[in-house]
């Protein structure tokens, strides 16, 4: 049977027109103000701000990273740079600068971030300093000055190194909070397959060597950073790898090593832009292979191919409000040993035995208590929700860059080791099990009775998880 045919003529057929148009403006009402609240939590526009000093020692200098050094470098292969990039939104200011060493300690560098912070009214944790932790730059004061055979001459020409380093680095922080632009920002991540882990199984023991079955950290994270004109301004790149590609007859070249030329390769074919590296959590891997001058070229052009492969493709944009949190977290060492064992190895033929064991006694001594715990800065910090830096001090391992990357993938985490101030390797639990160089043996050159308790990893994730939860709920 057929159905009468209606029509929308006469009073009702009105009607109904006039519902319709009232539903299609209550959407279009809803998608307006949808499209305003989305607009109101990104907060204001995002600036960035970057510049770049030249750090390189102009004459031989003692280099960082190595305990098996003998004598100063004799040449410079690549220049060492001081880079900052200051980030703006609303009130909140956060200034990450990439800095070509080894590490800094807390003695070096916090007096010169506190002076830093008040100048430019920056809250704590706002001031980010990030060591390459390249194996080929200039050894600074108070930071693991134990592990090198230094004369007078020697510690003179870190002093005044180090003099000029600060000084460089209050100029490039300055800067770059002076050069805020409105900006573009876009997110995307490759791969570089060169970091290798380190830690060797070897019966009951864990050697050095290279490890293809254990875990590492291949990801290399991009951030382009764009003016309002379209114009790269900047390239953000991170990898989770130690410094240490140059050794054998290179051992006494200045240079930042892959990182550095990664840097070279990125800013000749994006000319205009100035790319910054920023440190993974991959302390128990190295480049692969390594040893020399070359192997470090060849890692940099594997990784610029990585960070360019990203630039060439469609990325994320980040937009947003700027939040930062940050907090030091108390991570627990084992109790020292007696007296008459730290007096035993104050005689060891060890130098750096006896290094350790003479600090402690000069503590014990002096009435002041042997270190029980540690303090580590922690910090997230997040633009909009497509992006949020994880930052942690120290020589932090890839198991940690494994966990948060696991447990914070809806917040687009990008980890940073090496953050703030180095006071030693930070094991995970596996890690401190298994024993060997990054859970104990290292901690002699850092001057530290150790191992850490195996609760740390339980305290650092922790940390950062608070650390998470109130950068998305401010």
């Amino acid at each position: 049977m057929n159905r009468p045919l209606v029509t929308r003529n006469g009073p009702a057929g009105r009607k109904s027109l006039l519902e319709e148009a009232q539903l299609v403006f209550a959407s279009l009402l809803f998608a307006w103000s949808l499209s305003s609240l989305r607009a109101a939590e990104s907060g204001p526009p995002l600036e960035v701000g970057i510049s770049v000093r030249d750090i390189t020692p102009e004459g031989p200098i003692w280099l960082a990273g190595y305990a098996a050094r003998k004598h100063p470098s004799e040449k410079i292969d690549s220049p060492l740079m001081v880079q900052a990039i200051a980030f703006k939104g609303g009130n909140e200011r956060v200034v990450l600068v990439s800095l070509d060493n080894c590490e800094v300690s807390h003695a070096f560098i916090a007096p010169a971030v506190q002076e830093l912070g008040a100048k430019h009214e920056l809250k704590p944790g706002a001031l980010v300093v990030v060591s390459s932790h390249t194996h080929s730059a200039p050894v600074l004061e108070n930071t693991l000055t134990s592990m090198y055979n230094l004369s007078p001459a020697d510690e003179e020409q870190i002093h005044q190194y180090s003099a000029f380093l600060k000084s460089k680095l209050a100029e490039v922080v300055g800067a770059a909070l002076a050069d805020l632009k409105p900006a573009r920002l876009e997110h995307g991540v490759g791969r570089a397959r060169f970091a290798m882990n380190r830690r060797v199984y070897n019966g009951d023991k864990i050697d050095f060597g290279e490890n293809p079955d254990g875990p590492v950290d291949q990801d290399v994270p991009v951030l382009k950073i764009m003016g309002t004109n379209g114009a790269i301004r900047a390239i953000l790149f991170g990898y989770a790898c130690h410094g240490t590609s140059i050794a054998g007859d290179d051992f006494y070249i200045v240079s930042g090593d892959y990182m550095a030329y990664t840097r070279q390769h990125l800013e000749t074919h994006y000319p205009g832009a100035v790319a910054i590296y920023l440190t993974g959590m991959g302390a128990d891997s190295n480049p692969s292979p390594r040893g020399t001058l070359l192997d470090a070229k060849r890692h940099g052009l594997e990784l610029a191919g990585a960070v360019a492969g990203v630039l060439s493709r469609p990325m994320r944009r980040v937009q947003g409000a700027l939040k930062l949190a940050y907090d030091e977290a108390e991570l627990p060492f084992a109790d020292p040993p007696p007296r008459d064992q730290i007096e035993k190895d104050s005689r060891s033929d060890d130098v750096y035995i006896r290094n350790r064991a003479t600090g402690y006694l000069k503590r014990l001594d002096a009435g002041v208590p042997l270190p029980a715990s540690l303090k580590l800065p922690v910090a997230a910090i997040r633009i909009g929700d497509e992006l949020t830096f994880v930052a942690m001090g120290g020589e932090d391992v890839v198991d940690y860059s494994k966990r948060f990357k696991r447990i914070f993938a809806a917040d687009h985490p990008w980890l940073i080791g090496y953050a703030y101030e180095v006071p030693c390797y930070i094991p995970s639990v596996r890690i401190l099990k298994e024993g060997g160089y990054e859970a104990q043996s290292s901690l002699i050159y850092y001057g530290i009775y150790g191992p850490f308790r195996a609760s740390i990893e339980g305290i650092l994730v922790k940390q950062a998880t608070e650390l998470m939860d109130r950068v998305r709920n401010q």
